[in-house]
């Protein structure tokens, strides 16, 4: 049973987000080489609060994904799944999903999802109310691999890659699946109901959102100056390519100063794929001017 739409429980801090990368293991270790990492995750609030991020499956997408701890598992709607190319199992209850990327680096292979139209989904699509289409929730089993560092001051979260793996959550038997509990039976009639009343009162219009460009550069501000520093950058990214390094001081963007993380947000707020970008910096005593075109982000 997926329980309602909580957007942190118990297993998400509320601290603030940590820019710092973990420790990563040795190439050829064995070990998922992601372990220990942290991701800086954007995402969006939705119009109903929730936490809305965006996600590629198998190499398909982006798809809108509702970060909820209060449900069980992975959850992709039947229509988000016709796109991907999977389908539930004819045999058996879960799907095997090959990769799950989530936009800022985070990547898990070899996961299990349930391919469901949940009537959480069903009723808020119908109705509009997140101003965005949701196609699956991001549940327990995944959430339970990260550490989520959440600060509503900032418009990325971070997510550390911890080594754990929880368990799957009990599969119903085939008499629970054919005849559900009153209450089930009740919850899952809630979603035709909410397509009625889109019918009679209208759908609220979908907010357009344009896929942001990509520099992969992450950043931090050092220090009561509000210097903003860049403290990694992605390899074989543009911002790698124009030759941005971990330490250097951003001071203009475009021509525009750079005095901390709110103006640099602000500078690159719609930065679209294939827009050139003058980057100045300061490496040492010396500042320097670099160019980056942006790439395609999620």
């Amino acid at each position: 049973m997926i329980h309602k739409f909580i957007a942190v429980a118990a297993t998400v801090g509320l601290v603030g987000v940590a820019a710092a990368v973990g420790a990563q293991d040795k190439p050829g270790s064995g070990k998922d080489p992601q372990l220990g990492r942290a991701f800086r995750v954007p995402y969006r609030l939705t119009d109903t609060n929730h936490f809305l991020v965006r996600v590629r499956i198998n190499g398909k997408g982006p798809f809108n994904f509702l970060v909820d701890s209060g449900a069980p598992a992975l959850y992709v709607a039947t229509e988000t799944a016709a796109k991907i190319g999977i389908a539930p199992p004819e045999k058996g209850f879960w799907t095997p999903i090959d990769s799950l990327e989530i936009e800022g680096g985070a990547r898990l292979e070899k996961v299990k999802g349930r391919v469901e139209d949940p009537f959480q989904l069903v009723g808020m699509n119908a109705l509009g109310l997140p101003g965005a289409s949701i196609d699956g929730i991001l549940g327990f089993t995944i959430l339970a691999r990260f550490k989520l560092d959440i600060d509503l001051t900032r418009d990325r979260m971070t997510w550390t890659r911890l080594d754990f793996a929880p368990p799957d959550p009990p599969v119903p038997t085939d008499e629970d699946r054919k005849n559900p509990p009153a209450e089930m039976q009740l919850m899952n009639a809630l979603g035709p109901v909410a397509k009625g009343l889109a019918f009679l009162i209208g759908k609220q219009p979908e907010e357009q959102v344009a896929a942001r460009g990509f520099l992969g550069l992450e950043w931090d501000e050092a220090g009561d100056a509000k210097a903003v520093r860049i403290v990694r950058v992605l390899p074989e990214s543009p911002a790698a390519a124009a030759g941005v390094a971990v330490g250097d001081t951003l001071v203009r963007i475009d021509g525009k100063p750079v005095g901390g993380l709110r103006s640099a947000r602000e500078a690159l707020a719609g930065l679209r794929q294939g827009r050139a970008v003058e980057l100045v910096v300061r490496r040492g005593d010396e500042e320097k001017t670099l160019k980056a075109t942006a790439g395609e982000g999620l």
